[in-house]
């Protein structure tokens, strides 16, 4: 791919994405697109069935008008042709007319026309009788005897193929159309004429006097029977040509005489003349137009009737309807468009002011109030929601205004009571150098472990320390201990030193050495121990353990922690190691906490697991 291509490709894919953004952010978008795509659906839907069905039938309902114009045509010039016919046959098989032809026959060869005032006269009655005919004339290889009128083309070029009539015996010979001058004493005319010849028979012993009749035939008159038969709003042109495909008769004279391929082309010249059926109806495209054409075969000669019809004319009537159907659908369109902004604007502009509304509040304003037009549907619904919600958020603010007002002035008296901590370490660091001074070491180094575990207990205020800092502080406790009651019980602290600077909540381990101390040890006067051990546990997180070899908890006691019930008035020692857990709890989360593992004259083991917290 090329880089214009790529560009192309994005450019276009980032209008598709712009133009679904469009469809995709506004509710009022999406109403009008979806108004708009259902009642422009049937329409177009509508619409397009109406216009295929119709053109359907016309088409069918049309083809088969033209099949029988075709037919009906096709019947016509039958019928006149057959007329023409019968003439010949009264001329030829009129005595009277035979016995003066044989005469003027006889003549001398040297005077090549002929005329004879009898028979013109005998020639004149039939000729009264059919308008269609324009002239009778009589052929011999020695004369040309003239009938009604004169033909003013009597070359050999001319002549000699009406004498190959002589050829063909008693059979009906037909010539294509051409333009005759006639002449006479009075005047001229041309006109387009086709011919009908045959040779005469004696009538006593059938026998040919050598002599051919020719019935000159206006054109006009097969255009005539094509125009009245095919008369109607369509355009539809009728014509007839002989069996080498010459037009014997066409609505445009100057075609006549010519080939039918000036009309149809090759092509439709071919679909006539190669295809060996009778009746036949074909599509065509020619010089830019599509035609349906209709040909039939005559069964008085070899000529053919063609009927062309114009698609252009033949869906007319179905163009018209499809210019209807686009007005009304661009009528209804525009309807349609309307509608749907009205519709989706009645929706999306309560959403729309109900989101100003929501931006002010955001922006701190909790006095604004959404205006109902009393039309009792979901937006005054939602409105009036909206009102309360306002209303209920300035109530619970100013709440919270009073109790930050409250918590002000508590951690204001808290700050105060921070004098005393620091008054109590100041205090406390002189008595440790007074008994120093006076040489009470054992004093001294109480109240030095006091101060560190005060300090460590109150810290920062934090509820969270490191677990150095936490190993430390039950290590306070633990000497103060020992000088309090003397004690001989032996302890073990295991550290890793992954885990030293990682944060544990405070004051976790305390009660429970305290818990071992006063419980565990009320049987035994030495050989107690206490191991402390804190690493990362293989589950995740740190894992502190506090394991002693004192007599051991009841199994009610290790039950009730379990099931967090306590016997009435019974802590499990000290603060309570239910309140250790409880706090683990609320700091670190719900899977963190205490175990308890303990058997009586055994020891007891209690774990901690925490999260990793640095």
């Amino acid at each position: 791919m090329t880089p214009t291509a790529g560009k192309t490709n994005k450019s276009k894919w980032n209008r598709y994405i712009s133009w679904m953004n469009i469809w995709t952010s506004s509710i009022r978008y999406k109403w009008m697109l979806l108004l708009f795509l259902f009642s422009l659906t049937p329409l177009l839907a509508m619409g397009f069935m109406s216009f295929s069905i119709s053109k359907s039938t016309i088409n069918k309902k049309v083809t088969e008008y033209s099949e029988q114009l075709l037919r009906q045509t096709a019947e016509n010039i039958d019928t006149r042709l057959g007329i023409y016919k019968d003439m010949m046959m009264q001329v030829v098989g009129n005595n009277d007319i035979v016995s003066m032809l044989r005469v003027l026959d006889r003549t001398d060869a040297a005077q090549y026309d002929l005329d004879s005032l009898s028979l013109t006269t005998k020639l004149s009655t039939i000729i009264a009788i059919n308008q269609d005919l324009q002239s009778i004339s009589f052929l011999s290889p020695k004369h040309y005897i003239k009938g009604i009128y004169r033909w003013n083309d009597r070359s050999n070029e001319k002549v000699s193929p009406f004498l190959r009539t002589l050829e063909d015996g008693s059979n009906f010979r037909w010539f294509p159309t051409r333009l005759g001058t006639y002449v006479d004493s009075l005047n001229s005319q041309n006109v387009h004429v086709f011919s009908l010849a045959k040779q005469i028979y004696k009538t006593s012993d059938d026998s040919p006097v050598g002599i051919i009749a020719v019935l000159d035939i206006r054109e006009d008159v097969l255009k005539e029977i094509g125009d009245k038969t095919t008369k109607s709003n369509m355009d539809i042109q009728s014509f007839v040509i002989d069996g080498s495909g010459q037009i014997i008769s066409y609505p445009d004279s100057q075609l006549l005489g010519k080939s039918v391929k000036q009309v149809l082309g090759e092509s439709g010249y071919n679909q006539i003349f190669r295809t060996p059926s009778e009746e036949l109806a074909f599509p065509l495209k020619h010089d830019g137009q599509r035609l349906i054409v209709n040909y039939k075969k005559l069964h008085t000669n070899d000529w053919i009737v063609v009927n062309v019809i114009s698609e252009s004319s033949l869906y007319k009537d179905t163009n018209r309807l499809l210019q209807i159907i686009m007005i009304i659908a661009l009528i209804c369109i525009l309807f349609s468009i309307l509608t749907a902004i009205f519709l989706a604007n009645s929706i999306s502009n309560p959403i729309l002011k109900m989101i100003r509304l929501m931006r002010q509040v955001m922006s701190g304003d909790l006095s604004v109030r959404f205006k109902a037009k009393r039309r009792n549907d979901e937006f005054d619904i939602l409105g009036e929601n909206f009102n309360y919600m306002v209303a209920r958020i300035d109530e619970l603010l100013k709440a919270v205004y009073e109790e930050q007002n409250h918590k002000r002035v508590a951690e204001l008296k808290a700050l105060q009571a921070q004098i005393n901590p620091h008054f109590l370490y100041n205090t406390l660091d002189i008595i440790k150098w007074t008994a120093l001074l006076q040489k009470a070491n054992n004093a001294a180094e109480m109240v030095s472990l006091l101060s560190r575990l005060l300090r460590i207990s109150l810290g920062k205020g934090e509820e969270t320390v490191t677990v150095e800092e936490e190993i430390e502080h039950v290590q306070c406790y633990l000497g103060i201990q020992k000088f309090r009651f003397n004690f001989h019980i032996e302890t073990f602290v295991y550290l890793d030193e992954d885990v030293r600077t990682l944060r544990t909540p405070k004051l976790i381990l305390q009660p429970i050495v305290e818990n071992a101390i006063l419980h565990a040890f009320t049987q035994r006067e030495s050989g107690g121990e206490i191991h402390i051990r804190c690493n990362l546990h293989p589950g995740g997180g740190i894992r502190f353990e506090v394991a002693d070899n004192g007599c051991g908890m009841e199994p009610s006691l290790v039950k009730s922690f379990r099931t967090h019930q306590e016997t009435a008035g019974e802590k499990l020692g000290g603060i309570g190691l239910s309140n250790v857990d409880e706090r683990i709890k609320l700091i670190c989360g719900k899977m963190y906490g205490l175990d308890i593992q303990s058997e009586l004259g055994t020891g007891t083991r209690i774990g901690i697991r925490l999260p990793y917290m640095e």
